[in-house]
């Protein structure tokens, strides 16, 4: 359980503990109910709710389902952008990714490198159908490790000379089968800068079952097209891989 820091008079209460509200949202628990987040935090109820509310009004977490669960919100990803100094990513990206969510009606999501290599999911649309999977805002994850990595590890100077990413560079997307969720696809392809550096991946990801033979290939084409329209308007004029 997390503790309350009240013991010292420079602090505000109020404030520690919608902080500690929000810490327990990480890559093992990014949804969570109230009973859960009580738990966690050893607040009453009332207390909890009023402090979900007003997060919730910020736009620092969000709300879906019922039971009602809890996920972090686009202000939380606003400010882990701002942090890894991808804000222009973030803004240009946005109506793209609304777009290919539109056409695949799966999970969307925005992943960049940090510089520990591992890779942290910076937007999230996650899809309306019944049967989805979806990572959450603020998931890290080795960039070794699925589609949205791999697609970015191609284009450093770790994975260039690397074969196993050499579809990647010759096609401009990865696609991967249950390799982090098992009956998962995801498809991914980079994004990069004005330098021709790799900023990111954009990736949908969803069911085997929805996401086969020329409904996948559908979706690979949405993708890359997808990719290089945020490519484009960062700046960047050369076309990523041979077509």
């Amino acid at each position: 359980m997390l503790q309350a820091r009240n013991d010292n008079p420079k602090t505000v209460r109020s404030i520690e503990r919608a902080i500690d509200v929000l810490v327990c949202f990480d890559n093992a628990t990014p949804e969570q109910t109230v009973t859960d987040l009580q738990k966690r935090t050893g607040l009453s109820r009332p207390t909890l709710y009023r402090i979900l509310c007003t997060l919730e009004g910020k736009g620092m977490i969000r709300s879906s389902g019922a039971p009602q669960k809890f996920s972090l919100g686009h202000e939380a990803s606003r400010l882990a952008a701002s942090w890894i100094g991808v804000n222009e990513l973030l803004r240009v990206a946005g109506p793209v990714l609304r777009r290919l969510w539109e056409k695949t009606e799966e999970t969307v999501a925005l992943f960049v490198a940090t510089n520990n290599e591992r890779k942290i999911c910076i937007e999230e649309i996650e899809s309306r159908h019944a049967l989805t999977f979806k990572r959450g805002v603020g998931f890290t994850e080795n960039l070794s490790v699925g589609a949205s990595g791999k697609a970015m590890l191609a284009f450093t100077d770790a994975g260039r000379n690397d074969p196993e990413y050499g579809d990647v560079r010759r096609t401009g997307v990865r696609v991967s089968k249950g390799e982090i969720i098992e009956g998962a696809v995801a498809i991914a392809a980079p994004v990069f800068d004005y330098d021709g550096l790799v900023k990111g991946s954009v990736c949908i990801f969803g069911p085997e079952v929805r996401l086969s033979d020329d409904r996948r290939d559908t979706c690979i084409a949405y993708v890359r097209e997808a990719s290089r329209e945020i490519s484009s308007a960062l700046g960047f004029t050369k076309p990523a891989v041979a077509e």
